[in-house]
């Protein structure tokens, strides 16, 4: 009674589950490639069937649609050249503006002086900033108002 007992108590259910599944596939296994098989060959009765019509179908639309090519043809072509020209354009334009920009760096750099106020331009007491100009923060312009590129404070801006 023993080795009874001992074999119930050592049964692994998981084990016993995994083995009647396999059993459950082997068994269907069959069943499903031989309806595979008779949907394989269904679809391939169909497709012969429906091959000829779909072939006169085709036959039909293809003069029309060599047709609408046809006309549709030389807008496409008229739409692709100008938007060509417009890109044409722009590319040159953007290349204007970068030889700009590199020329006017390139006459700063071979100067190396950098811009500055006139000192007529500039408020009495007033000191050029890092660029040439009255930067933030420095003297105030005439008569207590700010400089150019200051921001008024709350001490300086117009009392309401």
């Amino acid at each position: 009674m023993t080795e009874e007992q001992d074999r119930q108590q050592k049964r692994d259910p998981l084990a016993e589950l995994e083995a009647r599944l396999d059993a459950a596939i082997d068994e269907v296994r069959p069943k499903v490639k031989r309806a595979l098989e008779e949907l394989d060959a269904r679809v391939d009765a169909a497709m012969t069937e429906i091959r000829p019509r779909v072939d006169q179908a085709m036959e039909e639309v293809r003069p029309r649609m060599d047709q609408l090519l046809t006309d549709v043809q030389p807008r496409l072509d008229s739409v692709l050249r100008r938007m060509e020209a417009r890109i044409g354009d722009l590319r040159r334009d953007l290349e204007e503006r970068a030889a700009r920009g590199a020329g006017e760096k390139a006459a700063a750099e071979a100067v190396d002086v950098p811009p500055t106020l006139p000192p007529s331009a500039m408020a009495p007491g007033q000191q050029p900033g890092p660029e040439g100009q009255p930067g933030p923060g420095e003297q105030p312009g005439p008569e207590g108002q700010p400089g150019p590129g200051e921001q008024p404070g709350p001490e300086e801006g117009p009392a309401t």
